[in-house]
């Protein structure tokens, strides 16, 4: 089995494209059902960024997550 992503940036870095793709979305529709998924996936993008922080300055190519 081979990990879906590279690394915690490259999670970060699709959610944030995601994010923008839902933002673009909302502009156009102005759909309240967008707005939700856009502030779900803001909450999931500070997560990932949270986990990113928490990780600097180890190594954590010796670790499983």
């Amino acid at each position: 089995m081979s990990p879906k992503y590279k690394d915690v940036e490259e999670i970060v870095m699709i959610l944030w494209d995601y994010c923008m793709q839902l933002e673009d979305d909302y502009h156009r529709t102005a759909s309240h059902e967008v707005l939700c998924q856009f502030a779900v996936a803001i909450m999931t993008v500070q997560y990932w960024e949270d986990v990113l922080m928490n990780m600097e300055g180890i190594d954590v190519y010796r670790f499983y997550f």
